[in-house]
């Protein structure tokens, strides 16, 4: 399942739109059960400075899961909130599992 990616004061890119949907793509080993996801891409400021916001809306297991990581670096930026991302997927999954 791809990914909705919108992009706020920044351009397109490609590369980013590949890491977003290989990351959302992983999650799915994780949950089977993965609603759709929504990635916003938010440059600050004046494009070229200023830092790079990932925020991600992910339904898991019947929660909407929220994450939103800053930073300098887009590809830092996005890393750091898949990584969170893959923890909260993974706690839900493994919580109704339990049940």
């Amino acid at each position: 399942m791809a990914a909705q990616i919108i992009f706020h004061g920044i351009n397109r890119s490609p590369a980013v739109e590949t890491a977003v949907n290989e990351k959302v793509a992983a999650l799915q080993k994780f949950d089977n059960q993965l609603g759709p996801c929504k990635v916003t891409v938010t440059q600050e400021g004046h494009q070229t400075m200023g830092a790079f916001t990932i925020r991600i809306d992910q339904s898991a297991s019947g929660k909407n899961l929220i994450v939103t990581r800053t930073n300098q670096d887009v590809m830092a930026a996005l890393n750091e909130a898949f990584d969170t991302l893959r923890r909260s997927v993974v706690e839900e999954a493994d919580k109704r599992r339990q049940r």
